[in-house]
C-alpha cells in the first residue's frame, strides 16, 4: 500500500512540474517534458521516503526508482488524458 500512495503522490508532482515546464517554456521540446518527468517523480518518490523517516537500503533506493518512474508515467498518460478530453470538449 506504501507503494501504492508513494507512486501516487509522485505522479501528482511530476505532473505539476511537467505542467510548470510547458508554462514556462511553451515551445520545450517533448523529450524535456519527459525529463522533467521522469527526474521530478523520482525526487518526488525519495523526499516522500525521507519525509517518513525509511532507512535507505539498495532494496529501499531500487523500489524508490522504479516507483518514480511510475509515476512519471502515470503523470504522463493523465496528461495525455485531460488533452484527450480538452481537444473532445472543444469539438
Amino acid at each position: 500500500m506504501d507503494s501504492l500512495i508513494t507512486v501516487s503522490s509522485s505522479a501528482m508532482v511530476a505532473g505539476y512540474l511537467v505542467e510548470f515546464v510547458k508554462l514556462a517554456w511553451p515551445n520545450v521540446p517533448s523529450w524535456a517534458s519527459v525529463l522533467a518527468a521522469v527526474l521530478s517523480g523520482i525526487i518526488a518518490a525519495f523526499l516522500i521516503s525521507m519525509a517518513q523517516g525509511d532507512a535507505f537500503t539498495a532494496a529501499l533506493i531500487a523500489q524508490r526508482i522504479l516507483e518514480g518512474i511510475a509515476a512519471a508515467a502515470t503523470a504522463a498518460g493523465l496528461t495525455r488524458t485531460m488533452a484527450a478530453g480538452n481537444r473532445a470538449g472543444h469539438a
